[in-house]
């Protein structure tokens, strides 16, 4: 499977095209063979990104990650699914804590107050350490 990563649509066409250009040339496309496929694909990229709805993944985390893999005959699939994070922004280590009865209602008028969940808060205190 290979991940690729977009901040815009405009960076996901040139993508595309230069994708488009390299096959061309594998294939041996020259001269007007070649204009005739780059015409043929031309308008790839619009359409698979308004097909998946790339713009609203787009929007929501301000990038989209657009996987390609093979199913079982070897068709090509693109998938669409929560965006990768960077690994620098993966959060990697997880804490079970038990808290009694007053701590515990603490920490839930806390997070009803700021309007954040329990795992953001716990960042937030700790980071005011």
């Amino acid at each position: 499977m290979k991940e690729r990563t977009f901040t815009s649509f405009e960076q996901y066409e040139k993508y595309l095209k230069e994708k488009m250009i390299h096959k061309a040339k594998k294939k041996g496309l020259e001269g007007d063979a070649l204009i005739d496929y780059l015409k043929k694909h031309e308008n790839d990229a619009a359409r698979i990104w308004k097909e998946y709805d790339f713009q609203k993944g787009l929007e929501k985390e301000g990038y989209v990650t657009i996987a390609v893999w093979r199913d079982e005959t070897g068709q090509r699939k693109i998938g669409r699914g929560r965006p990768k994070k960077p690994e620098c922004e993966k959060l990697k280590h997880s804490i079970h804590v038990r808290l009694d009865e007053e701590r515990y209602k603490k920490l839930n008028n806390f997070c009803m107050e700021k309007n954040i969940d329990v795992s953001e808060a716990i960042r937030i205190l700790i980071n005011n350490l």
